[in-house]
């Protein structure tokens, strides 16, 4: 029996920047936001997640991409409002080793989207039994070798027909908790950076008779000399 959809996978993020976006497995009702998603990437994108031009997905590859099983089959989407940003997923090719591959949408690249979903992709594949992921990455795509070298986990690569091989051992090490301990405590930092830094500030309610809140808040904000 194929397991239920696992809502214990969702979870809110905060991403490198101090953005938030929300992880969750992927389901059939998606198509419109994956073919929405896909059309908003450029050629580039494209390329290094097929290794060749694939300018729209065709209702097949839509179905295939959006139906899984949570089990040998699996997909973690990034959403930020109603939007898909991103998606990571994983495919059994024995008892103990899965396939992986991620997309990202290019004006969110750069924001650790590719780590956080790695994260929790990890966390699902450990949790079906899988111990190691494999993943077939072109050398121009540095972002994404990045990723992976980055993430604290035991890699190994060798280049084969024009491409990285590399293979992820998804047990728990001293230096993955520390990798994600620091881009957590980075990402909350800056999360809150507007907060404690703000370039302006709207006092609501500050009238004119000395005492109340508001006028309080702006005769220290004046007395403070703060320049924004």
């Amino acid at each position: 029996m194929t397991p239920s959809y696992p809502s214990h996978w969702e979870a809110d993020v905060v991403l490198a920047d101090g953005g938030t976006a929300h992880v969750r497995p992927i389901r059939p009702t998606d198509a419109d936001l994956l073919r929405s998603f896909y059309s908003r990437l450029s050629e580039e994108s494209i390329y290094f997640r097929f290794f060749g031009p694939r300018p729209t997905l065709s209702d097949q590859e839509v179905a295939r991409f959006t139906t899984v099983d949570h089990v040998d089959r699996v997909a973690l989407i990034a959403t930020i409002g109603p939007h898909m940003v991103g998606v990571a997923r994983y495919e059994r090719i024995d008892e103990a080793t899965a396939e992986v591959a991620f997309l990202i949408e290019d004006a969110h690249q750069g924001r650790g989207l590719a780590a956080v979903l790695l994260e929790h992709l990890r966390a699902a594949a450990r949790e079906r039994g899988i111990a190691r992921f494999l993943a077939e990455v072109l050398p121009a795509n540095q972002r994404m070798l990045g990723v992976f070298r980055q993430a604290g986990y035991t890699a190994q690569s060798r280049f084969a027909d024009g491409v990285i091989e590399m293979t992820l051992d998804l047990s728990p090490t001293e230096t993955a908790a520390e990798v994600r301990g620091a881009r957590e405590h980075r990402a909350e930092a800056r999360s809150i950076q507007r907060l404690l830094t703000p370039s302006s500030v709207a006092v609501i309610g500050a009238g004119p008779e000395p005492g109340g809140v508001g006028q309080t808040v702006l005769r220290n904000l004046l007395a403070a000399d703060f320049t924004g």
